[in-house]
């Protein structure tokens, strides 16, 4: 298994968060698949469907009860189903919440890598900020070669401070998804991973969604139930008119079922060809950095020999941090990608890039 983990994540700047009177900031150091597990405490999706799901076991207790002096099949089985439509739409929304902390964990991550990156800018940009200075008095560079080196220095500075603030910000949104305080400083265990998905099997991913989308069984379930008002209806009591109804409503359902699985199987090749396509940008991405980085430092060469100038030198930063800023965004959509996939064929596994094969 082929994995390619970006480098280390810098230390956070003392302006990221102001300490207040009581103590510095609250340090917290989680997992993805903490995050995972503290998201599905907190969220409010969550909690809402468990209620739902306490609720239609409170109704069916009810309804049971009510049955022994009054029977009534039909209300007893429909608050079984009602039960088990709760526990899936319960699912539904843990599947939800782990894929939506999955991309703000990745955000995160994201952000505390361009900071990195926006770093290394800065201080490339004021070493040749420097080195013309030092050209400059001597008659080897002019007054605009300074200038550039100068607007250099200044874009380096104004990109970390956004990436800072954009930092900053996605670890708040983290932070309130995992029910941290806002404030809380987090350090990320995990890094971004990469591994070819090579002999992923589309036909077998959507066997599987079919098998184990909760979707589909909620769609089933409504048939079940439509089945069974069929069956009740059939009989010398009910008006021909009710059970005629209750045919087309079983009808209805089938056609819902046959409907949500052709969803799904759409959704999981459109779930494998963006994880295919993000793959490939990694690899290329990934190349492209070592090419710029060979670039800069052939024309840092050139430049101390006289044979290229400084704005060569200039443009040869602003492509090798470029080139480490696509690199970086294509990691991020093939993670993002890879959640998504999972997501799509209802693979809740909590190991990153388990799937169907």
């Amino acid at each position: 298994m082929a994995i390619v983990a970006l480098s280390a994540i810098t230390a956070f700047s003392s302006a990221a968060f102001a300490s207040d009177n009581t103590g510095e900031p609250a340090v917290r150091e989680v997992s993805l698949k903490e995050c995972r597990e503290l998201a599905l405490k907190h969220s409010a999706s969550v909690l809402l469907a468990a209620n739902a799901v306490k609720d239609a076991e409170l109704a069916l207790a009810q309804t049971e009860a009510t049955n022994l002096t009054k029977p009534s099949p039909t209300s007893v089985y429909q608050a079984r189903m009602n039960l088990t439509v709760a526990e899936k739409n319960l699912e539904i929304a843990k599947q939800d919440v782990v894929l939506s902390t999955d991309q703000q964990h990745y955000s995160l991550l994201k952000a505390e890598h361009l900071v990195s990156i926006s770093e290394q800018a800065l201080a490339l940009a004021e070493r040749q900020l420097e080195i013309a200075k030092a050209k400059e008095k001597v008659g080897m560079a002019t007054r605009l070669d300074l200038i550039r080196a100068e607007n250099q220095v200044a874009s380096a500075r104004n990109n970390l401070a956004s990436a800072i603030l954009n930092r900053d910000l996605a670890m708040v949104a983290l932070n309130q998804a995992i029910g941290l305080a806002p404030e809380t400083i987090l350090r990320l265990r995990d890094e971004f991973s990469y591994e070819k998905t090579g002999d992923l099997n589309l036909e077998a991913s959507i066997e599987f969604a079919l098998a184990n989308r909760v979707e589909i069984a909620q769609a089933q379930s409504a048939v079940e139930v439509a089945d069974m008002n069929v069956s009740l209806a059939d009989n010398d009591f009910t008006p021909r008119l009710t059970y005629e109804r209750a045919r087309l409503a079983a009808d209805d359902a089938r056609i819902k079922l046959a409907e949500q699985r052709n969803k799904i199987a759409l959704a999981v090749r459109q779930a494998y060809v963006a994880l295919k396509q993000a793959e490939a940008k990694v690899e290329l991405t990934a190349k492209k950095v070592s090419e710029a980085q060979e670039n800069l430092r052939v024309t840092q060469l050139l430049f101390e020999a006289d044979m290229a100038t400084n704005l060569d030198v200039l443009t040869a930063q602003n492509q090798y941090t470029q080139s480490q800023i696509d690199a970086l965004q294509a990691i991020y959509d093939y993670n993002v990608a890879r959640s998504q996939f999972k997501r799509a064929i209802g693979d809740t596994s909590v190991e990153n890039g388990g799937t169907a094969s």
